[in-house]
């Protein structure tokens, strides 16, 4: 297996920082005194700094020297955050994501832009920036004042670091790192260069020292663990020595005490300084009492390590249609052996392979769920920046971002989202001055929640806005020739002409609506995906949009049923209960009604429904399903049992038939088609009201 590109893992590990520094900019904006926040920032823009500049993105590295400079000044309390701050660094943000698509091999572009940006961000400087980032000094620099600081307390720390002999190859640069460590504060080098061989023997691409460094860092272990981000911990050690400001023959002292015990054990060397360090402030303690000592570090307790991979996303792809495949030949196996007896050994190699089929597909497919609150960040962002364009106070609340779906249903809601969150905004939330003269609060709410719900994810965005203007969508769907003038739509009809393609109700072209690419296009992704979307609205109070997805797109558990000559997959997630019914062949309706504990609920019968051809059994299998909250009964001829189906897309033939989501190969090597319980069910309501 190859390995990964280190400059493809810097931008993905570039591109997380930046995702993370978005959702840290929407807590600063609502808390302006967030010391974490203001830390994480820094923190974001030095790694992404210092790691451009190692990986040679060096236009990178001279933007964000400023961004950094400023934020070092908040999180220092020079000076205050603000809106303006953070609308400011949403944008170097953006434009960060542009250099980061740049090849860091040719002519850095966009200079222009950083410029614009960086001269935007000159008034919280206090003084004219530099035009780049200082070269780091190779000599020791001195430390900023003593004192606590919001990130951390100042304290010694110890450096072990040994790069990899082809570590050049990576793109790593071990001295740069160095000077950044050295810039932090006072520092006490050693370079090991023991191993270096004679110069005839010496390959100038094999990195042959290693060093050991004392420095005392203004905000304590954080600032070297941002350093050496992207370095195991294996090659950069580092080892917290004692908390506050020391004397520079204290750290004389250490560095002592480092020369004569290198060659020991890094535990051993640890306590040694630690035991110094105690000893030397100490000491100092008790020969001046009236001195007030330095602020000890609290107590942190030690929280688990657990540790993670990157992984690109093509390779889980990959591992999903492999487990595919074997799932299929576990079908085929398992008919196989379906009429061996049970206590045959080939019986029971397929019962087990059944089990671990199992356990793979739930394991494979977990790899690519992902929680929805992976996009919530975006989300906020774009109401806060619509609001602020239709000049609109508007707060967006979130409840289910724990719901997990598939990667790749998510990445294709991400977009639809974001129009449902903007028309909310622009169409639905009043300007301040309507909401107060409607008793409302100044303030609009937009609400993001979504839920499991019978085998498919439910993703609900309402407002408490004005809700669907009926006249102003009737008269627009009369303009555009939709509907008749003298047509009576009920409130629910008028709503769906939404969806319908290039309708809008807006007055003028913003920079938000009003261009005709609509709900219409939100439709199309979903039903790409499988989904359904409607809406419901009072006006006055607000409109709520719902959209049902599938949990994934790759591989179901689904109940094999047979109707006549043809075979199909239900969902398991929305089967409740299985019973029989006799009927009268020639009485046999599309839709009827069935008892179920006491109660008629509305029974399709399959072969009616789909017109398949052959006789009507006298006694046929009735499976409960659930639908939109409600028990419906599926009419088929008989029940095969329990298969995984492996989901594979239709041809666009078929694209007609919603109530079909695909299609699996059986046990036996036969084609089987997947329903679509929800759209099925509404398909045959339809045709019941058609007739």
């Amino acid at each position: 297996m190859p390995a990964m590109d280190p400059y493809q893992a810097y931008l993905d590990e570039a591109q997380e920082l930046l995702e993370n520094l978005e959702d840290l900019l929407l807590r600063l904006d609502q808390n302006p005194e967030d010391t974490e926040c203001i830390a994480g920032i820094f923190r974001t823009m030095h790694t992404i700094k210092g790691s451009g500049g190692m990986f040679g993105y060096s236009e990178i590295a001279r933007f964000t020297h400023d961004i950094e400079t400023v934020f070092d000044k908040v999180r220092s309390r020079e000076i205050q955050a603000n809106s303006e701050l953070v609308s400011l660094t949403f944008q170097a943000k953006d434009h960060l994501l542009t250099l980061l698509r740049q090849d860091p091999a040719g002519e850095p572009a966009g200079i222009a832009a950083s410029d614009a940006i960086i001269a935007a961000f000159r008034p919280f400087l206090g003084s004219a920036p530099s035009s780049a980032a200082p070269a780091p000094s190779a000599a020791p620099v001195a430390p900023p004042p003593a004192g606590p600081s919001p990130t951390g307390q100042p304290g010694v720390c110890w450096l072990r670091y040994r790069p990899a002999a082809q570590a050049f190859f990576s793109g790593v640069q071990p001295l740069m790192l160095l000077d950044e460590v050295q810039a932090l504060g006072k520092t006490r080098l050693f370079c090991h260069d023991d191993d270096v061989p004679p110069l005839a023997a010496l390959e100038p691409d094999t990195i042959h020292c290693w060093w050991d460094v004392l420095v005392l860092s203004p905000h304590g272990i954080d600032p070297l663990r941002d350093i050496f981000i992207f370095e195991d911990d294996a090659v950069a050690q580092i080892h917290p020595v004692g908390p506050g400001q020391v004397r520079d023959a204290d750290l004389d002292a250490f560095a002592d005490t480092l020369h004569s015990l290198w060659q020991h054990p890094p535990r051993e060397i640890q306590a040694a300084l630690a035991a110094q360090h105690h000893t030397l402030l100490g000491f100092r303690t008790a020969a001046a009492p009236d001195a007030a000592p330095p602020p000890a570090a609290p107590a942190r307790q030690q929280e688990p390590v657990h540790s993670g991979i990157r992984v690109d996303s093509q390779r889980l792809d990959h591992l999903v249609n492999m487990v595919g495949e074997l799932v299929i030949l576990q079908s085929r196996l398992t008919q196989a052996t379906r009429w061996m007896a049970a206590d045959s050994p080939v019986y029971r190699i397929a019962e087990d392979l059944e089990r671990l089929a199992d356990e793979l597909r739930d394991t494979a497919l977990g790899l690519r769920m992902l929680p929805i609150g992976s996009v919530v960040g975006a989300l906020r962002r774009l109401v806060r920046d619509a609001g602020s364009l239709t000049n609109k106070e508007v707060e967006l609340l979130t409840e289910g971002e724990e719901t997990e779906m598939d990667k790749t249903v998510i990445d294709r809601l991400k977009d639809p989202l974001m129009h449902i969150l903007r028309n909310a905004v622009d169409h639905g939330i009043e300007a301040a001055a309507i909401r107060h003269a409607a008793g409302k609060p100044p303030k609009g709410v937009v609400r993001l929640a979504a839920w499991h719900e019978s085998g498919e994810v439910v993703i609900q965005v309402s407002d408490d806005g004005a809700g669907v203007n009926a006249a102003a969508v009737h008269a627009k769907a009369v303009e555009r020739g939709l509907i008749a003038p003298e047509a009576e739509l009920s409130y629910p009809e008028i709503c769906n002409l939404l969806f319908l393609p290039g309708f809008s109700t807006a007055a003028q072209v913003s920079n938000l609506s009003g261009r005709g690419v609509g709900m219409d296009v939100v439709k199309q992704s979903i039903d790409a995906l499988r989904g359904t979307v409607t809406m419901d609205s009072v006006p006055g109070q607000g409109s709520t949009l719902r959209i049902r997805l599938p949990l994934t797109l790759a591989i179901i558990d689904g109940l094999h049923v047979v109707v006549g000559k043809e075979s199909y997959i239900i969902p398991l997630a929305h089967v409740e209960a299985c019973q029989e019914r006799t009927v009268q062949p020639d009485t046999v309706r599309e839709v009827d009604a069935i008892e179920r504990m006491g109660h008629l609920i509305s029974c399709i019968s399959l072969r009616a429904l789909l017109e398949i051809p052959g006789d009507q059994p006298e006694f046929e299998r009735v499976i409960i399903v659930s639908s939109d909250g409600k028990q419906v009964g599926l009419a088929v001829d008989a029940v095969v049992g329990r298969q995984q189906a492996v989901i594979k897309p239709l041809a666009d033939i078929y694209s007609h038939l919603k109530w079909l989501s695909g299609a699996t190969v059986s046990g036996d090597g036969g084609i089987s088609l997947i329903l679509d319980v929800a759209q099925l069910v509404r398909h045959a309501q339809a045709r019941a009201l058609g007739s």
